[in-house]
């Protein structure tokens, strides 16, 4: 250790070697943790580089093109951009061909290798070029000069949505995602209910700011070429200390980090320059490397990083290092401790299960136990969910009390204060068929929410998505069920749900998808473009994001939902679920013969969008 500075020694090559072991125990659950990340843009943007920069490439090459043909029809640039040659067999021969022809339209479409379009292959230029930010700037200065109220209205409401998202949802999860980091570095298991962490702990809105305030740091930073990377790095573990301590005050966490990172910002640039090699695979396999590799390869050789230099830093009496106070986060408990702390709950694990002896009828019993669906809530059956859901519970308790999982009793945070309810949702519940009309019509709701936001954001213009006219995709409402159903038996095992998620999804998107083009010989959506896409009717980035919704779904709104609808008067229910299935009927009935179409709705999804990108470009 230099004299006089507050520094610590660490050996990178055993930082990752117990870096790989702890990836190697968890791998599949790190990795979803780091996409569902990268999907939220929170992390990992530089993820799929090359693709992102392979449209530039293409761009450059085609208004080449441009210049030396002098051709002046701005669509055959544009079918340039999103088109290329799937013979050619590579940029150089498209162009050496479009060189000779003197014209871009013998350029066609790579459908299964899409270059122009999703996240997956935008990440970059998501941020760069064409933002959510830049959007809505646009829309503002549009409706700025609007006289339509109900426009103005939609972009506020959804600039505060915007605001919410970013300062509740994606700057706090990476925090949560550093806590399950952590806690996998020692234990065995972590129960999905981490991704609940903050809100357990009521600590969910100090959390978000404190990591808006390191934001707002770091864009101070900003002013100078080197202000943001030397800020950046001062204030790199200000997730990992909230993870630890949800109660620690924003200043707080910011001058600890600060403190803790005196003298070795610079080891922890070098660390970050170790990882180019991996960084440059990654352009090599277009960004699946990144993916399925580096970047949870990365978070987990930071966590080593913060455990290393928390320990250094309390050893050294570092000034706030008091507030690092959860030791078996980062050692597992003894045998005795956890024997006298969880005494009881090897008792109750010993008890019988109850059986579905109190369903009536074989078929009721048949539906419950493979599909999880009952007739009704009865008396008997909520008897028995309720103790199946302590069942579930004890279990939990149980792999804490054998030191497989953290023991959330030794957490410093008082357990009165924790939502104890949100640590072990019972998700393995039987839905009446009642809750399942109810869970369709929200779920098809909201598929047409989000897609009405998507587009409005995109465009700047209100549509209607979908075949129906009403305010509703069926596609969600059925897709939701579908996995809600016949997805029962895979719920105790979160993985395979989330593959089977996917395969029910795009199973049920590609039918989909196949029928209405040939009912009504026109598309409702096309995904051509998109990587990994099936004849456009599918793409690897949707079904990715119907995974992870489909599993915050089944595992945490679900459940959530159910209780709130089975609060509601059986007959009132039953009212509303019957008169929305008219309407939906009759909607299904009337579009059958005047189907939704238009604008954004059928055909042409992309090409406006298209062309305000390649002009963007050529702008830059």
């Amino acid at each position: 250790m230099e004299k006089g500075k507050d520094t610590f020694l660490f050996s990178r090559k055993e930082l990752k070697n117990k870096a790989k072991t702890n990836l190697k125990h968890h791998y599949l659950m790190y990795v979803l943790a780091c996409l569902f990340a990268l999907i939220m843009q929170v992390e990992f943007l530089a993820s799929d580089n090359v693709l992102g920069a392979s449209k530039r490439v293409i761009f450059d090459a085609t208004r080449a093109v441009y210049e030396f043909t002098g051709v002046q029809d701005v669509k055959l640039i544009e079918d340039a951009y999103r088109e290329i040659d799937e013979d050619a067999g590579s940029l150089y021969s498209a162009v050496e061909e479009a060189l000779y022809n003197k014209t871009l339209k013998s350029v066609k479409a790579n459908e299964m290798f899409g270059r122009t379009k999703g996240i997956l292959n935008q990440v970059i230029n998501y941020v760069t070029e064409n933002t959510i930010i830049s959007n809505i700037y646009s829309i503002i200065v549009v409706f700025a000069g609007s006289e339509s109220v109900a426009e103005v209205i939609m972009t506020a409401l959804i600039l505060l949505v915007a605001a919410f998202a970013w300062l509740y949802v994606r700057n706090v999860y990476v925090a949560v995602c550093r806590r399950i980091f952590l806690e996998g570095r020692i234990y065995k298991k972590i129960p999905f209910s981490r991704y609940l962490f903050f809100i357990r702990m009521k600590r969910w809105t100090r959390a978000s700011f404190v990591m808006a305030l390191k934001t707002v740091f770091e864009l101070l930073g900003m002013a100078s070429v080197i202000g943001f990377p030397v800020v950046h790095c001062g204030l790199m573990l200000v997730p990992y200390i909230i993870a630890e301590n949800p109660d620690v005050k924003p200043v707080e966490a910011l001058k600890l980090s600060w403190n803790m990172m005196k003298g070795n910002k610079w080891k922890v640039f070098v660390m970050f320059m170790s990882f180019i090699g991996w960084y440059i695979l990654g352009t090599f396999t277009l960004g699946l490397a990144n993916l399925f590799f580096t970047n949870p390869y990365i978070v987990c050789c930071y966590s080593e990083f913060y455990a290393k230099i928390r320990q250094h830093s309390i050893d050294a009496k570092i000034p706030g290092t008091e507030l690092l106070n959860d030791k078996y986060l980062f050692e597992g408990a003894d045998e005795k401790t956890l024997t006298d702390t969880y005494s009881d709950v090897l008792t109750e694990i010993g008890k019988p299960e109850y059986s579905l002896e109190s369903l009536e009828g074989p078929r009721e019993k048949f539906f419950a136990k493979h599909f999880g669906v009952v007739l009704w809530n009865s008396k008997d059956e909520i008897e028995y969910e309720n103790n199946q859901a302590y069942k579930m519970k004890m279990q939990g308790l149980e792999k804490e009390a054998k030191g497989s999982s953290y023991p959330s009793r030794l957490s410093p945070i008082p357990e009165q204060r924790k939502i104890p309810y949100l640590d072990s949702i019972h998700y393995m519940r039987h839905y009446s068929l009642t809750s399942l009309l109810m869970m369709f019509f929200i779920f098809s709701n909201f598929g047409w929410t989000w897609e009405l936001l998507y587009y409005f954001l995109m465009k700047g213009k209100l549509i209607n998505r979908g075949v129906l006219h009403g305010p509703w995709l069926p596609i969600y409402g059925f897709g939701g069920l579908f996995v809600l159903v016949l997805l029962h038996k895979l719920r105790k095992r979160p993985l395979l749900f989330f593959v089977g998620t996917i395969v029910m999804c795009g199973t049920v998107e590609y039918i989909t998808g196949w029928a209405l083009e040939v009912i009504f010989g026109a598309k409702w959506w096309d995904y051509s473009g998109y990587f990994l896409n099936l004849n456009g009717r599918i793409s690897a980035e949707g079904l990715l994001v119907f995974g992870i919704c489909g599993m915050a779904f089944i595992y945490v709104l679900a459940p959530l939902l159910d209780n709130l609808i089975r609060k509601i008067n059986r007959k009132v229910l039953l009212v509303i679920g019957l008169t929305l299935l008219v309407l939906i009927i009759s909607d299904t009935i009337y579009s059958k013969f005047v189907p939704n179409t238009g604008y954004g709705i059928t055909g042409n999804f992309d090409r406006d969008e298209d062309i305000v990108t390649v002009e963007s470009t050529v702008d830059i």
